[in-house]
């Protein structure tokens, strides 16, 4: 039904069409798509979300044993020994790791971005970056929020908008700061 009543529309930033990235949970605050993938696009700026507290992804703990730490990071071509602690060194204004440094025991230290190492250990195993880490019994435990990249739309963060009333319009307007829907046959027009 939403798709046949909303055949033929599209969302547009000054008549162009624009990539509506979307992730699961943002607990709390959409990331800026210029923190993520360098992209400066002014409809995919970070915007604080208080909609999506229901999403049963909100919070969540990952135990990882440091000696599989150890072994995705070889896989991923990281030389490191025996892991003796994991340190944030910087997060963004969305709350999301920045930068982490993860030493072994003989000072060897490897920092990478919280997206870099998001993919390193999974995106399904870690579900965001938005987290804290702290060592516990040979286990890095993260604690985090969200699921996802961040960017865009927050799908429980918009199902939350509209079990308050919310149009679809509202939705993606919040989400994608000065979009127009607009239907492609004006886009098609137009090129």
């Amino acid at each position: 039904r939403a798709v046949d009543l909303t055949r033929g529309e599209v969302l547009t930033y000054h008549g162009d069409l624009i990539p509506a990235y979307y992730h699961a949970t943002c607990a709390g605050y959409a990331e800026d798509a210029s923190n993520l993938w360098n992209i400066d696009a002014p409809y995919l700026k970070g915007v604080k979300c208080n909609f999506c507290r229901d999403s049963k992804h909100y919070r969540w703990t990952k135990e990882l044993p440091l000696w599989e730490l150890a072994n995705k990071l070889k896989d991923g071509g990281y030389k490191i020994g025996k892991i003796s602690s994991v340190m944030i060194l910087s997060k963004n204004r969305s709350g999301r790791v920045d930068k982490l440094e993860i030493k072994d025991e003989a000072g060897i230290s490897v920092i990478l971005t919280g997206k870099d190492f998001r993919q390193l250990i999974g995106p399904n195993e870690l579900r965001s970056t938005k987290f804290d880490a702290s060592i516990k019994w040979s286990a890095l435990v993260l604690e985090g929020l969200g699921w996802g990249h961040g960017v865009g739309m927050c799908q429980w963060g918009a199902y939350g908008m509209a079990r308050q009333g919310k149009s679809a319009e509202e939705i993606l307007k919040f989400y994608y700061h000065g979009t127009e829907i607009s239907t492609i046959d004006k886009i098609s027009n137009k090129q």
